[in-house]
């Protein structure tokens, strides 16, 4: 059995590749947490863990950044016990699991037994994939990339997506979160004689392109605006080089699928998360 706790992101992707290469979306996401590791460190005093597992030809990983779940993907069950076993053993805090059911399953029953802490499910998540955007009703307004002066109105309205999304906040703090992205280029918003509606956007190299979050402000709602920027967001992404593009939706969310679904957006994989808490 060999558990191994990566400090370099880049071993981490290498070590992570038999788990990473079971979804397109699993591939894209290990590339981007690893990609924004190297770009943006853990700022002091936040911790992070990548790990990964290998018990007689099963192989697990675990992500985590700060106080938000430990991201597990498609592991195998025996090998993400192995790392589950790690942590508890060390120490560690986590305050619940995201991935595949059986991956999430086998950490819980560790959780359970080595830490006396219950698994309460609190959403069940789907991944999509676009290769080519279907063309949609275009309202009025138009997309463009969010500058210094949208950095208060994106505070708010993220916060308010975590909210409601029953989301884990940035570990660094929502201010730093969206500062950052507005330096990078990574947010989007339409302007309808002023925003109404954002995204995050990211493109790394190898062609990997996300999606995520999308929201639109209750009062802004049923007017087409997050569809348009979703699909404008997603045009751009191609042109600039992504194979494919990705985001993930709420399953319980109506609404979110079918704007997706009509975008070209279609299902991939689907993923629970679990919090640990007092029986």
């Amino acid at each position: 059995m060999a558990v191994v706790f990566h400090t370099d992101p880049e071993a981490f992707a290498r070590a992570a590749d038999p788990v990473a290469k079971r979804s397109p979306c699993s591939e894209a996401f290990v590339a981007m947490w690893c990609t924004g590791l190297r770009q943006h460190p853990p700022e002091l005093g936040v911790p992070w863990l990548l790990a990964t597992a290998e018990v007689d030809g099963a192989h697990a990983l675990a992500m985590q950044h700060g106080p938000n779940p430990v991201l597990l993907e498609h592991g195998d069950p025996s090998a993400v016990r192995a790392i589950a076993l790690a942590l508890a053993d060390a120490g560690h805090e986590a305050p619940g699991v995201h991935g595949a059911e059986a991956a999430c399953a086998a950490f819980a029953e560790v959780w359970r037994e080595r830490c006396g802490l219950m698994a309460a499910e609190r959403v069940r998540l789907r991944h999509h994939v676009l290769d080519t955007v279907s063309p949609v009703p275009t309202p009025a307004g138009t997309v463009r990339v969010a500058d210094a002066g949208d950095r208060d109105w994106l505070v708010e309205a993220l916060d308010a997506f975590v909210d409601e999304a029953r989301a884990p906040r940035a570990p660094q703090g929502t201010a730093r979160m969206v500062e950052q992205r507005i330096a990078d280029r990574r947010w989007r918003v339409w302007d309808d004689g002023g925003i109404v509606a954002f995204l995050g956007a990211n493109l790394i190299d190898g062609g990997y392109a996300r999606i995520g979050p999308v929201y639109t402000p209750k009062a802004r709602r049923g007017r087409g605006y997050a569809t348009a920027l979703v699909a404008a967001a997603s045009s751009e992404l191609i042109e600039r080089g992504a194979r494919h593009v990705f985001l993930t939706t709420d399953v319980a969310n109506p609404v979110s699928n079918a704007i997706y679904a009509r975008v070209g957006f279609r299902p991939v994989d689907d993923m629970v998360a679990f919090d640990f808490v007092a029986p």
